[in-house]
Formats: C-alpha cells, structure tokens, sequence
C-alpha cells in the first residue's frame, strides 16, 4: 500500500485577504449601531455621491474612516463633535495587504461643540510634533563645549524694562567669565516682536536661545501657538526661563530645557561649569595616576630584564676564565713534561724552552688582568 501524499493548498494574496475578511464576523456588524467622535474632513473629493472622511476619539489619536453621503457631509463642520448612526462595513486593500473597517453613516443624529477649540488642537499638535522631532540635550551640549574649550554664544530675550538680566549674571559667579552671554530686549506682550526676536536670533547663529521673565500673572502670550511653533524650528537649542511653577505654558511645553525662574537659569549655567571642571580634573588625575603607574611597571620590567642579563653575562664570563685557566693548567703540565724531557736527552733545546716559558707567562698575566 503506498503512503498517502501529504498535499499543499497554494494561495495567492487575494485570497489570503479574503479569507480573513470573510471570517471577521461580529454581532455589529450586521446591524444599525450609534457612532460618537470629533469629525475630520477627508482630503478626497465626492466619490459615486459619498465622501471617504473620518471620526476622530475626543480623547485620543484614534480614527475610523467614515462613508458620508453627499447630503449629510453638507450639514458637519471640522473639529465639531458629531453623533451618527450607520453600518460598519470592510473593505480588501490588495495592494496594501491589509483589511480597513468603515462606518457607512446613514444619519446625522447630533453635532455639539467641539470639547477642544481649533487652538487647543494645534497646541497639542505643536506638543507632538516637538515630541516627534526630540527634546534636545542642552546640558549635555553645554558640557562637551566645556570639556573641548570650545565657545559658543548664548543669546537671552528678556522684556525691554526687566531688571533678570542682573538675576542671571548674579547666580554665575565665577563662571560669568566662561559664558559668552548676550540679553536682547523686546515687549514680551508682543507676539510680533518675540518672534521677531526668535528669528533673528536664530539667523546670528546662537547656539542657544533663551526666552526669560520674572515673575507675575498674564502668561497667556506663552500659550500662543505661532511663537511656540518658531521655537520649535530653531536651529539653536531653546530654553524657557519663566519665572511661574504653577502655570506650565505651552513654550515651556515645547522647550529643550525650562527653569521656572530666571534665577535659576542662571544657577543651572554655573553648576553645569563648575561640575564638568571638577570632573575634567578627576578624570586628569586618574589619567596621570594611570600612566604614572605604567611607566612604573615598565621601569620595574626594564631593571629585571637588566639584572637578568647582567646575571647570565657574569656566568658566561666565569666559563670563559674557567676555561682559561684550565688551559693554562693543561700547557703547564705540557711544558713540564717537555722539559723532563729535554733534560733527559743529550742536547737541551733552550730556545724551545724559553718559548713555553714566554706562552705561560702570557697567559697567566691575561688571567689575573680579567677575573
């Protein structure tokens, strides 16, 4: 009996689509149901007499696409909170891979005011996108000029008869030498002159731009979406310095670093110098007590290496005289034995005698002249 061939269903992604559309079932869909949400205008046009909108949560980020009629769509207005009824409905993007619900409205049931204004909206839209675009590390950027001595340019937009700018210098101390610091005035009740003042600012090429005010009630020109906006696209890392604890306005919201006074942006700039000093004199002291204990470890090397050569020269030395003096010994024997040997025949060879006394006497004075 021959075994049963396992087979393979091939799909295309189609139908992959479709399968998962038809098996997404659920008990609304298949009746009239109640929608509430914060109406949105589509970008698209009338399509077959609809238009492709959406219905945003009052309380979040998240949408779901609306099917309008013609008729109904002329009665909504942006940003209203609306009530409708209608079917859900789901609708295969094949091109897109995915499954999109929608709510065809068949009714307009209520429309109310909005709980956020136009303005409300675009504050919490200027929040996110400051989110989105990074708060930048002004402490950190500070501290790297420090470390590499490197200058940079701090620009402070204050009120044309504010007395903070003395608040700042008195908090920097010994480090107002250090800080290239620069107050430019304007009306701080203006939102033409502060945002003015961002822009030019910011064309000067300061590396940090700071919007400083004392103390006091009527923040609401810090709530302004255009000049929150320009702090936002500066090129120069931007700091609030708003003398208030209680009211957090939206330029504070949207700045890479806020103080709540004056005074203590002024603090921040001379910790900030003093701290990274003390550190790059630390680090300088280790660094020094590291490589004044390498050289010392090195040195310690060199002298045993020194000694350890010194010791095998003094035993090639001893060999060398050892060997001297047992050839010295050797000869001596040699010549005794020649002179016996002289003495015993008849004719005494004195010039070869005298020779082997001159050689002996030779090596033993290069003996003694070298142990």
């Amino acid at each position: 009996m021959e075994p049963e061939q396992n087979s393979t269903t091939i799909y295309s992604p189609s139908a992959v689509l479709n399968l998962f559309n038809n098996s997404l079932n659920v008990a609304q869909s298949k009746r009239l149901i109640q929608l509430k949400g914060v109406f949105q205008q589509g970008k698209g046009g009338n399509y077959g007499g609809y238009f492709y909108d959406s219905l945003r949560d009052e309380s979040s980020d998240a949408q779901l696409t609306i099917i309008v009629p013609a008729l109904i769509r002329n009665e909504l207005q942006a940003n209203k909170t609306i009530t409708v009824n209608g079917f859900i409905t789901k609708r295969v993007v094949n091109n897109a891979s995915r499954i999109d619900i929608q709510l065809t409205v068949t009714d307009l049931v209520e429309q109310t005011q909005s709980k956020y204004s136009d303005e409300e909206i675009r504050r919490i839209e200027l929040q996110q996108a400051k989110a989105a675009a990074g708060f930048r590390d002004a402490p950190g950027f500070i501290k790297e000029k420090i470390i590499n001595e490197q200058p940079f340019r701090i620009a402070v937009i204050i009120g044309r008869t504010g007395i903070i700018d003395n608040d700042i210098k008195h908090q920097l101390r010994e480090s107002i030498a250090f800080y290239d610091l620069q107050f430019h005035r304007v009306s701080l009740t203006s939102e033409t002159e502060i945002i003015q003042g961002l822009q030019q600012l910011d064309a000067q090429g300061y590396d940090i731009i700071a919007v400083s005010r004392g103390g006091g009630e009527n923040l609401d020109i810090f709530n302004k979406t255009p000049i929150a906006e320009q702090a936002i696209k500066l090129k120069a890392l931007f700091v609030s310095a708003i003398g208030h604890k209680d009211d957090v306005t939206l330029l504070q919201k949207v700045a890479d670093k806020s103080f709540i006074t004056p005074s203590e942006f002024g603090q921040f700039l001379n910790d900030t110098y003093n701290h990274t000093v003390e550190e790059l004199q630390h680090s300088r002291a280790q660094l020094v007590d590291a490589v004044t204990k390498q050289l010392t470890a090195n040195y310690q090397k060199e002298i045993d290496n020194l000694k350890t050569n010194s010791a095998g020269m003094q035993k090639v030395y001893e060999e060398k005289i050892n060997g001297l003096t047992a050839l010295q010994n050797e000869r001596q024997q040699l010549f005794e034995q020649q002179l016996k040997a002289a003495e015993a025949k008849p004719s005494f060879n004195w010039v070869a005698v005298i020779i082997a006394v001159l050689i002996g006497l030779a090596v033993g004075y290069w003996i003694s002249h070298h142990q």
